[in-house]
This record gives C-alpha cells, sequence and structure tokens, in this order.
C-alpha cells in the first residue's frame, strides 16, 4: 500500500505531469517528508504515471529550490576520504569507458555536463582523449578538477548554461551521469541540450536502475534522497530518449558494489538501435513497503535508550529521520548534528546547526546515532572505543 501522510504533512508548491508521456494524473505512492536544510524545504510526493508506469516526485519544490541547492549545499565538488575517486564510482567510469570507447573517434569530443570534480572525465583522459569539457553546478568543480586531474575545461554553472559554455554543437558524446534523476525539468533541460547537438553525436546516461531497488545492500527509502525525483526503468528511459528521437544503441544494467545498481543508455539518432526492452517487473510500491518495515526496526533501536545523543550525518538519511523522531517525541534527545561535509558546516537542519565532526573530540562519551547506511560500519568503526554508538541496520553486505 502506498505511504501517504495526511494532506497537511506535506504541501509542496509545484505539481508537475509526468516527465516521459505528458500524462497528468499521477496514483500517489509516498509522501518524502524532509527536514529544511538551511531553509531549503525538499520534500516531495511521489507518484506513478498510470499511463507509461513511470515513477516520480509529481509534487515537489520549485526548480529555484533544487537550484539553491547544488549551488550552496552541494557533496559533488567535495573530496572525502582518501581517494578522489571510490571504488563505485571507479566501476561506473570504467563500464562508461567499455560502452562509449567502441563508438567514438580518436580525437572525440567529449562534453560532460554534471561532471562534478572531473571523475568520468579523468577516466577518458587516462584512455588517450584531450578534447574534454564539463559543467557542474558545484562552485568549486573547476578548482578540483584542475588540482585533481590537470583538467582545464571544467567550468561552474546549471545545465542550462552548458550551451554558452561546452562546445555542444561539436560533442561526439555527451555524458549524463547521475544527472537525469535529479532535473525537475526533466523535458525542458533535455530537449535544450539536444537541440545543441550534432547529428552523430552519442548520448551516455546512466541513472540509479529501478529494477534494482531491492538487489542488497538496500537502503530503506534511500532513492527518496533530497535530489532524485525520477525513477527510471530500461522501459522508461528507452521511451523518454524515444520522445527525443534517440534510439539505444546499448541499454543494461550493471552490478555497483556497495550501492544500488546502475542503469546505463547508450543513445543514438535513428531508428537502428537496442530492441525496446519490455517494461519492468519492478515496482516501487515493494521498494517502499520493504523500506517502511526497515525503517520501523530502526526506530525501536532508537527507542530502546533513553540516552541523549549526537546524530552522525546531516543529508538525506538525516533530514528524513528527523521528520520521524519528532513525531515519536525523541527529538529533545539531540544533543547536535555532526557531518565531515564542509559545505554543510554552519548550515542548519530544521532547528540545529551542522557542526563538524571535531565537536565529539570536544565532548567525550557521549552516544552518537550514526546516520548513514553505506557509511555505517565506517563511521562506528571511527567512533570505536570513544563513544557509544546506535547503528541503525544489521550488518550490511
Amino acid at each position: 500500500m502506498a505511504e501517504i501522510d495526511s494532506p497537511k504533512a506535506i504541501a509542496p508548491a509545484w505539481h508537475r505531469p509526468c516527465p516521459v508521456c505528458g500524462a497528468d494524473h499521477p496514483q500517489p505512492l509516498f509522501d518524502n517528508r524532509m527536514t529544511p536544510l538551511d531553509g531549503l524545504d525538499m520534500s516531495y510526493r511521489v507518484g506513478r504515471c498510470p499511463d507509461c508506469d513511470f515513477c516520480y516526485a509529481c509534487d515537489l519544490p520549485l526548480p529555484a529550490t533544487y537550484d539553491g541547492y547544488y549551488r550552496l549545499l552541494s557533496k559533488y565538488d567535495v573530496v572525502i576520504g582518501d581517494s578522489a575517486i571510490p571504488p563505485v564510482a571507479a566501476a561506473r567510469i570504467r563500464k562508461t569507458l567499455e560502452l562509449c570507447l567502441p563508438q567514438l573517434p580518436g580525437n572525440a569530443l567529449i562534453a560532460d555536463v554534471g561532471c562534478g570534480f572531473g571523475a568520468l572525465l579523468s577516466g577518458f583522459k587516462a584512455a588517450g582523449f584531450s578534447r574534454l569539457y564539463g559543467i557542474d553546478p558545484a562552485p568549486a568543480a573547476g578548482r578540483e578538477a584542475a588540482r585533481l586531474f590537470g583538467l582545464d575545461n571544467v567550468s561552474t554553472g546549471s545545465l542550462r548554461d552548458a550551451g554558452s559554455r561546452l562546445p555542444l554543437a561539436q560533442a561526439d558524446l555527451l555524458c549524463l551521469t547521475g544527472v537525469a534523476e535529479h532535473l525537475p525539468c526533466l523535458n525542458e533541460d533535455f530537449g535544450l541540450l539536444f537541440a545543441q547537438l550534432p547529428a552523430q553525436a552519442r548520448v551516455l546516461i546512466e541513472v540509479p536502475a529501478l529494477e534494482r531497488f531491492l538487489a542488497p545492500p538496500v537502503e530503506p527509502f534511500g532513492e527518496f534522497s533530497l535530489e532524485h525525483i525520477q525513477y527510471f526503468s530500461a522501459a522508461t528511459l528507452t521511451r523518454l530518449m524515444a520522445g527525443f528521437g534517440f534510439t539505444a544503441c546499448s541499454i543494461s544494467n550493471s552490478e555497483l558494489d556497495g550501492c544500488t545498481d546502475s542503469l546505463f543508455g547508450l543513445f543514438s539518432r535513428g531508428t537502428a538501435g537496442h530492441p525496446a526492452p519490455t517494461p519492468s517487473p519492478a515496482r516501487l510500491d515493494d521498494y517502499i513497503a520493504y523500506s517502511a518495515a526497515v525503517r520501523d526496526s530502526a526506530q525501536q533501536k532508537i527507542a530502546s535508550s533513553s540516552a541523549p545523543f549526537v546524530i552522525f550525518g546531516a543529508g538525506s538519511h538525516t533530514a528524513r529521520l528527523l521528520p520521524q523522531l519528532e513525531t515519536l517525541g525523541m527529538t529533545p534527545r539531540i544533543v547536535a548534528i555532526v557531518d565531515n561535509n564542509p559545505n554543510l558546516r554552519g548550515k542548519t537542519l530544521g532547528n540545529f546547526v551542522v557542526q563538524s565532526s571535531d565537536y565529539l573530540a570536544e565532548n567525550p562519551g557521549i552516544s552518537v546515532l550514526v546516520s548513514s547506511f553505506n557509511a555505517q560500519e565506517a563511521i562506528a568503526q571511527q567512533l570505536a572505543g570513544r563513544h557509544p554508538t546506535i547503528l541503525l541496520y544489521d550488518a550490511i553486505r
């Protein structure tokens, strides 16, 4: 059954029709209620289009809210940890190169929209390509791309700036990895980009694969992040691209270790291409039901203690957790919220100011609720012996 709160619980500012087929009678599935991050309320309602089976945020914040988030609160220009390219990102890069290299001339011009700090472009550079261009709204994207990988043609800007910042009219390949699931104006933005490409250009799209939302490990409601507002299967991505005159040269799921598997599609203009995939048997309803059960178990772990605690993590997981704790009357137990992302420090999450994790060193012995799924074990090891921890999830593969 759909998890829909009362109308007063969530009141997004904008309603939109199905981005794939244009129908406008979505079946509501889930209210993704989120605590405002630095005053930006990113809550939204997930629905399914009964005409084409596409699942998307049908009631959501205005596009300007997302622009503000990516400009001010981005994590995509921040390197945290020992490697600029973690294993999951490296696996995505390998898959992209595997799909694209056989289709490209040696002097190909490659444009990456939503490039972050240039990790994918660095993969093309290592493969011998030199005509590499990128754009990302994250403020430090260009600086970090140059520092980490020697990429000189990465600029800061939105997707709508791409036409004036990138030589799209000469592009042999346009990369949109981890982009399509984020765009509130999906049709308008894609139409703007594709109209500027030459006839021979290929388009590479990578998104989380709806068919694999229930493939372990499964973060409860993790696909409903602050930013993910489209949920693609192979069939719905193919149909979306067909509306712009593109067919699939290749479309497949790629297994990733430690996060949701990706759907990769390489598209070109024309009628000859990969056979259209059959509709996916995966249902977002099943993912929602599973997530609700895991969430309820996690809440019981928090309720089993009455001690005050610090929350470690200030991202989507915590933005979704705080309304749940408020409903259960547990908010008074929260002492502080800390995070390693420097872009979040000093920002507000609800009534809390996000602090550096150095706060924990200044308050030895205080309990810490680890508000993360994928990083739960790593954070717990970091805190071992210094702070009692509240872990919400059983051992994660």
